[in-house]
């Protein structure tokens, strides 16, 4: 490991552990939040077309049959409850909706765990530092600025890689937020058409 490493202290291998847990849901998540998986623009020009004639229907239901997104699957589940009445589709569409969401926001807890966490570990490791300052001062005395110098070094570290994890994770947390908030929006305005579509 680095030589900059060992001098964070320990707390520097829960802090490894996060910025790599971090990184790894970030990847994960701006791929799986891409606009095709979600929304994809054959599906939702689809929607956009007006008409409720059959051929029209006809046309978007073949689209979204094999559709994998998540748009395509709120169409085929609206679609397959055109018979009921339209509060029972909305409902059966809203059920769905909330588990798409919740597949959606997979990892973005522990996103925000790890942009609370970094911080508190980097003042931890700040603590530790200034304990094993005081420590070799109050044994030793002023003499050895090598062994005061260590003790700083280590606080300062710890408090840099927390914020270095920290702020990245944070500003990753909320741009993903908005992202599903974007994407859920806009699906909602296309279902809604739909449904109108299908109970005139």
């Amino acid at each position: 490991m680095p030589e900059w490493f060992q001098q964070g202290g320990f707390v520097m291998w829960p802090l490894l552990l996060c910025s790599v847990a971090g990184l790894a849901i970030i990847i994960e998540r701006c791929w799986v939040l891409r606009r095709q998986h979600i929304i994809p623009a054959r599906v939702a020009g689809a929607l956009a077309k007006r008409g409720t004639d059959k051929e029209t229907t006809d046309k978007l239901k073949s689209i979204v049959e094999h559709d994998k997104s998540v748009l395509g699957e709120l169409t085929r589940v609206a679609f397959d409850h055109a018979t009921l009445h339209k509060t029972e589709n909305i409902e059966a569409v809203q059920a769905v909706a909330r588990q798409a969401v919740g597949r959606m926001e997979r990892g973005l807890t522990t996103l925000g765990l790890i942009a609370e966490l970094g911080p508190l570990l980097g003042l931890l490791g700040t603590v530790n530092g200034m304990l094993h300052l005081f420590a070799d001062v109050a044994n030793l005395g002023m003499s050895d600025p090598k062994l005061i110098s260590a003790g700083i070094s280590e606080a300062l570290v710890a408090t840099f890689t927390g914020l270095f994890i920290s702020i990245p994770a944070l500003i990753a947390y909320m741009y993903l937020r908005r992202r599903i908030e974007t994407l859920v929006l806009e699906m909602e305005r296309h279902v809604d058409e739909l449904l109108t579509r299908l109970y005139p």
